[in-house]
């Protein structure tokens, strides 16, 4: 069987990897442990092995300061360094790591999908189940018709997403 005709699970797949499945180092502190804006270099111990990066601390222009990682790869300045295979590095220099949000088709799709799962009905067009009778028929309600303004703005969208395919069908057609 063609590959293209197989049928797929699920929304495609990125084939980048999120910043969320990746353990983090949080930024340093704002002030050295003597209370200093001092720059200077930190010792991380990863997996066992020791390795030195260096921080930089700034005075904010409304008052504070903020603390940064040097990239021990690149030596940019970042806020966060991320530990990928036992290396550490920040997140451009890992690949680079991307932000899951970035890969959300539409926020109806995402909200439909959890008020699916909070009333325990399956998947898209699939039949909603009756209300459970512990649960309070205005919270019911509100929550059906929530789905169902979300489930709306996804019908819309297919529909133009169907209505474009059929006028380029139609355009390729009389090409021919």
């Amino acid at each position: 069987m063609d590959a293209s005709l197989q049928a797929s699970n699920g929304p495609p797949r990125t084939a980048r990897r999120m910043i969320d499945s990746v353990q983090r180092i949080g930024s340093p502190l704002a002030r050295a442990l003597d209370g200093t804006l001092a720059r200077e270099a930190m010792v991380l111990s990863v997996g066992g092995e020791q390795i030195e990066v260096e921080v930089e601390r700034q005075e904010r222009p409304r008052g504070g300061c903020q603390g940064y990682w040097h990239c021990p790869r690149s030596d940019r300045r970042c806020c966060h360094l991320y530990v990928l295979h036992g290396a550490v590095a920040c997140r451009l220099c890992h690949g680079p790591l991307d932000y899951r949000s970035r890969h959300t088709l539409h926020p109806a799709l995402i909200k439909a999908a959890k008020i699916r799962r909070r009333i325990g009905a399956g998947h898209v067009l699939s039949a909603i189940p009756k209300r459970p009778p512990r649960w309070r028929r205005d919270y019911w309600e509100r929550l059906i018709r929530e789905l169902a303004a979300n489930e709306r703005v996804i019908a819309d969208m297919l529909g133009a997403t169907l209505r474009a395919v059929k006028r380029q069908k139609a355009r390729l057609d009389g090409r021919r």
